[in-house]
C-alpha cells in the first residue's frame, strides 16, 4: 500500500513548488502593526541563562518592539513596553526579552505545573513558523514564575501535549522582569537551506489587566493566528543536528484489590517492575521517528466514566502521552481514534456464545496488550507533511472452566496491526489538501478494515471566505455473512465567511448506512444526511458595557440516508458577553418545532421512536479568575409536552487560589430528567414478531470533582484529581413501542418481561494523587497513587451520604507506582565522551 501512495506524495510535493511564497522585502525592521520583520544575529558568546541580559551579548542586535493588543482593545498599543532580542549559533536559537513594567510589584507569579498555560501569572512566548507556511508553528512560553509551556500549532488546532526539551530563566527587577530562552535545534524542525526565513511572533500577557499583546498584530476579527505572524531574517549557515534522543524508564507498581469475601490476604496484592524506552530519531532535517518499546501507561489519568443508557458508544479522551503528543497530523481528517489501540477485544462479548455445557468464564480481559508503536512525521520544505503511524497488539484470550476444573482459552482478539498514513500539502492563503488512509489487519481469519479519505480547504486572498470539502470511503473485509467487501462512504461540503463581524456558514454532510470507521476511528452513528446554516454577529471591540459580545443563530435539518426519511428540524440561538469587569455571561435557547423521528433508540432498525416537539434553554456566568475566589455557575431546562417530559440541571464550580503555590477547584453538577423515555428490552412473540419495551424512568445524576495543586517550584509539584459520579435510573412504568413509533400500554403478557428490568444505581469514584519532579531537562520522577471504585446495583439509594458510604463499602482498587524517566540526548552524550 505504501509503495502505491508514495508517487502521490511526490506529485503533491512537485505541484506545491513555490506554494509558500516569501512576500516580504529584506528590510531590517518594519513598523506596521502586522507583517513585521525583525533580524536575528549570529553570536560568538553563548548567553548564560540567568535572567540577566548582558549588554555585550544581547545588544548586538536591534530588538523587536511596539507590541499591539490582542485582547482587550484589539489593535491598541500595549500598555507596557517590551523589547525582544533574537540570537543564534550552531546549536540553538536564543530569545531574550525585557518586559518593562511601570508597576513591577504588580507582576503576577502564580506557579503551576508544566504546560499549565497562563494561570494567574504574567507570561512571555515566542511562536516559530520555521517553514514559513503560515499554518504550522512551535510555541515556547514561560511565565513570570518560570513555568514552561510548549504548544504545537497546526491547521488541526493547538497540541498542548507536544513536549520539547528547552531551557529558560526569568528574573524580576525594578523595571519589570526579563526572560531568557535557549531553544536547541533538536527541539524544532527547519528546512535545509543556507539562508533561513522563519515566520515569528512574540506574545506578552500582563495578567493584572488581563491584557494579551503580540508583536505582529493579530486581528481577532480575522480567522487564524499563525497566518498573521511577522518574520525573522538573518539566520544563515545553520544545520539540523543529529536528532537522536533516548528516554529509558523504570517503574514499579504495587496494586491492592480486596477479595470479594472481605478477608484480606496476600493474594489481594500484586506487584510488578517494568522497564522500557522511548526513542526519537531525526531521519533528516524534517522527519522524526518516534518509537515506544515496551510501553507503560499505568500512570495515565483515570477516565471520567458515566452511565450510558443510550444507543451509542461514549467517547473518552486519550490520556496516553505517546498517542497524544505530536499526532496532530494523524488526527486532521478525524479518522484516527487512538483509544481503539489496546481497547476491548473485538470478541469480548462473544465468549458466552462459545461456552460448552457446564463451562463458565473465569477470566475475560477488557483490554488488549500493546506490544509496540511507532510514528514517522514531518514536513518538507515545499510544505508536504507526511505521517506514518504503526502499532501492534498481541493475542488476547479469555479463560473458561468446566465443572471438573479443567480450563481452556478462547481467543477474543488476534494479533492486530494498526496503520495510519497521511499526506498533507499546505497551500497559499491558509489552505491545504490532506489524504489519509487508516488500516486494521487482524490475524486468524478475523475481519480487516480500511478507510481512505481526502480533505481540502481553500481560502480567498483576504482570508474572508473558505470552502472546506472532503469525503471518506470505508471498506470492511470479511465481516459480512458472505465474507465479501462491505463499502461505505461519507462526504461533506462547508462554505463559510470566516472573518469580520458578520460570520456565515453552510454545511452539508452525508454518511451512508454502511459507512463504518470504528475499527480505528470514532463515529457515533452513520446513515444520516444533515444540512445546517448558521449566522453570527460578533463585537470584537468594546460596545456599551461589554468588552466583547457574540451572537449566533443556526438551523439544522437531518434525514436518514437509507431509506430517505425525515428525522428532525432544529433551531438554536445563543449570546455571550464579557463585561468590562471581566465577568462573562452566556445564554441560549433551542427549539424543535416538530417531531423528531429517532431510528436508533429502539435498537431495531428501521423501527422508529417519534419524539415530541421540545424546547430547551441555558444560562451561565463566570467571574474574573484574577480574584482569589472565582465562581462558574450554570443552569439549563428542557421541556416536551406530549409525555409531560422535563429535565433541568445546574452546575456550581468555585475556585480558590490560596497563594501562588496552592489552588483548589471544586466542580459540582446535578441534573434530573423526569419521564425520560428510552429502550428497556425487546423479545420475540409467539408469532415471531419483535416486541420493543420502553421504560418511563427518572434519571438523576450528581457529579462532584476536586482538582487541587500545591506547586513547590517551577520543576516540582503535587496534584490531586478526585471525582465522584452518581447516577440513578428509577423505572416508573413500561410501554410497548408500536409500529408507528408511539408508546402504548403494556399487556399482561409483557409484565413478565418488565419484571426482569431493574433500576440502576451507578457510582464511580476515582482519585489520582501525583507528585512530579522534573529534575533535569526532559527527565522526570513521578510518584502516583490511584484509587478506583465502581459499583452498579439495582437498589436505589436516595440519600447522598448514605449512597457514598455504601459505595466505599465495595472493593476498592488501590494502585501505587513510581516511575523514573531519564532523557539522554546523543549530542550531549557525545560531547561528554569527547571532552
Amino acid at each position: 500500500m505504501l509503495t502505491k501512495l508514495l508517487p502521490i506524495a511526490l506529485l503533491l510535493g512537485l505541484c506545491a513548488g513555490n506554494a509558500v511564497a516569501d512576500d516580504y522585502t529584506d528590510t531590517e525592521t518594519t513598523k506596521s502593526k502586522a507583517g513585521k520583520t525583525t533580524k536575528a544575529l549570529r553570536t560568538q558568546a553563548t548567553p548564560v541563562l540567568d535572567g540577566y541580559l548582558e549588554p555585550e551579548v544581547w545588544q548586538q542586535v536591534k530588538p523587536a518592539r511596539n507590541f499591539y493588543r490582542y485582547d482587550p482593545l484589539n489593535g491598541k498599543p500595549s500598555s507596557q513596553e517590551t523589547e525582544v532580542y533574537m540570537l543564534y549559533d550552531n546549536e540553538a536559537v536564543y530569545i531574550g526579552a525585557i518586559l518593562h513594567d511601570t508597576a513591577p510589584d504588580s507582576v503576577l507569579t502564580q506557579l503551576g505545573g508544566r504546560d499549565s498555560g497562563e494561570n494567574n501569572s504574567d507570561m512571555f512566548g515566542v511562536y516559530l513558523d520555521t517553514y514559513h507556511d503560515k499554518q504550522n508553528a512551535f510555541a515556547f512560553l514561560v511565565s513570570a514564575a518560570g513555568v514552561q509551556t510548549d504548544i504545537k500549532h497546526s491547521q488541526s488546532g493547538e497540541d498542548w501535549n507536544w513536549d520539547a526539551v528547552w531551557e529558560s530563566s526569568v528574573r524580576t527587577h525594578a523595571e519589570g522582569w526579563t526572560v531568557e530562552m535557549r531553544i536547541p535545534y533538536s527541539a524544532i524542525r527547519f528546512p535545509e537551506a543556507e539562508v533561513q526565513t522563519w515566520g515569528v511572533n512574540f506574545m506578552r500577557v500582563i495578567r493584572r489587566n488581563r491584557e494579551k499583546s503580540f508583536w505582529s498584530h493579530v486581528d481577532n476579527s480575522e480567522s487564524g493566528l499563525i497566518n498573521q505572524e511577522g518574520r525573522v531574517i538573518g539566520i544563515e549557515g545553520v544545520k539540523a543536528p543529529v536528532r537522536l534522543q533516548f528516554m529509558p524508564y523504570v517503574s514499579g507498581y504495587v496494586n491492592h484489590y480486596p477479595s470479594q469475601d472481605g478477608e484480606s490476604d496476600a493474594k489481594d496484592f500484586s506487584h510488578s517492575i517494568n522497564g522500557g524506552m522511548d526513542v526519537k530519531y531525526g531521519i533528516n532535517d524534517a522527519f522524526t521517528l518516534d518509537v515506544t518499546l515496551i510501553p507503560d501507561f499505568g500512570q495515565t489519568q483515570s477516565d471520567n466514566q458515566v452511565l450510558n443508557l443510550g444507543p451509542f458508544e461514549v467517547r473518552y479522551s486519550e490520556n496516553r502521552q505517546f498517542f497524544t503528543e505530536g499526532t496532530e497530523l494523524f488526527n486532521k481528517a478525524g479518522l484516527f481514534y487512538s483509544r481503539r489501540i489496546g481497547a476491548r477485544p473485538v470478541g469480548y462479548a462473544d465468549v458466552e456464545e462459545q461456552l460448552e455445557e457446564g463451562e463458565e468464564i473465569t477470566r475475560n480481559p477488557t483490554v488488549t496488550q500493546l506490544l509496540n508503536a511507532a510514528k514517522v512525521s514531518g514536513r518538507t520544505r515545499r510544505g508536504l507533511g507526511i505521517g506514518l503511524f504503526n502499532a501492534f497488539t498481541g493475542n488476547s484470550y479469555a479463560t473458561v472452566q468446566d465443572s471438573l476444573g479443567q480450563s481452556r482459552e478462547v481467543l477474543t482478539d488476534p494479533f492486530t496491526n494498526y496503520n495510519v498514513f497521511v499526506l498533507d500539502q499546505t497551500l497559499p492563503r491558509n489552505s491545504y489538501v490532506t489524504f489519509t488512509n487508516t488500516n486494521v489487519t487482524r490475524a486468524n481469519g478475523y475481519y480487516d478494515a480500511n478507510v481512505t479519505g481526502l480533505r481540502m480547504r481553500f481560502a480567498d486572498k483576504r482570508n474572508m471566505f473558505a470552502l472546506t470539502t472532503g469525503g471518506n470511503l470505508s471498506q470492511l473485509y470479511g465481516k459480512s455473512e458472505d465474507g465479501g467487501v462491505e463499502l461505505g462512504h461519507q462526504y461533506f461540503v462547508n462554505l463559510s465567511k470566516i472573518s469580520g463581524n458578520l460570520r456565515l456558514g453552510l454545511n452539508h454532510n452525508v454518511e451512508s448506512n454502511t459507512y463504518d470507521i470504528n475499527d480505528l476511528g470514532f463515529l457515533s452513528n452513520n446513515n444520516e444526511v444533515s444540512t445546517s446554516a448558521s449566522v453570527s454577529y460578533n463585537f470584537y471591540q468594546p460596545v456599551w458595557k461589554f468588552l466583547s459580545w457574540n451572537n449566533s443563530f443556526s438551523i439544522g435539518h437531518s434525514m436518514l440516508y437509507k431509506p430517505n426519511k425525515f428525522i428532525a428540524l432544529d433551531l438554536s440561538a445563543s449570546s455571550s458577553v464579557r463585561f468590562r469587569n471581566f465577568t462573562s455571561m452566556w445564554m441560549g435557547v433551542s427549539v424543535r418545532p416538530g417531531e423528531r423521528y429517532d431510528y436508533f433508540e429502539a435498537r431495531t432498525f428501521p423501527q422508529v421512536f417519534v419524539q415530541p416537539p421540545a424546547v430547551s434553554s441555558n444560562i451561565g456566568v463566570s467571574s474574573d479568575y484574577r480574584k482569589r475566589f472565582a465562581l462558574d455557575a450554570g443552569a439549563s431546562f428542557w421541556r416536551a409536552r406530549r409525555y409531560d417530559q422535563n429535565s433541568w440541571s445546574f452546575s456550581l464550580t468555585p475556585r480558590f487560589r490560596v497563594n501562588d503555590k496552592f489552588s483548589i477547584v471544586n466542580g459540582n453538577s446535578y441534573s434530573i430528567n423526569k419521564r425520560n423515555l428510552g429502550f428497556a428490552d425487546k423479545y420475540e412473540g409467539p408469532a415471531q414478531d419483535t416486541h420493543i419495551l420502553f421504560g418511563d424512568r427518572t434519571l438523576a445524576t450528581v457529579s462532584s470533582t476536586i482538582s487541587s495543586a500545591y506547586i513547590f517550584n517551577e520543576r516540582s509539584g503535587l496534584t490531586l484529581n478526585m471525582r465522584h459520579y452518581w447516577s440513578r435510573a428509577a423505572y416508573q412504568e413500561f410501554f410497548e413501542l408500536n409500529k408507528q413509533g408511539l408508546l402504548q400500554p403494556t399487556t399482561a403478557e409483557q409484565e413478565a418481561y418488565t419484571s426482569e428490568i431493574s433500576d440502576i444505581n451507578y457510582n464511580t469514584f476515582t482519585m489520582d494523587l501525583v507528585y512530579s519532579w522534573r529534575f533535569a531537562p526532559g527527565s522526570e520522577l513521578r510518584v502516583v497513587w490511584k484509587n478506583f471504585v465502581e459499583d452498579r446495583g439495582s437498589e436505589i439509594e436516595n440519600r447522598y451520604f448514605d449512597n457514598l458510604t455504601n459505595t466505599f463499602d465495595v472493593p476498592q482498587n488501590n494502585n501505587f507506582s513510581v516511575k523514573l524517566l531519564y532523557f539522554i540526548d546523543y549530542i550531549s552524550l557525545k560531547n561528554v565522551f569527547s571532552a
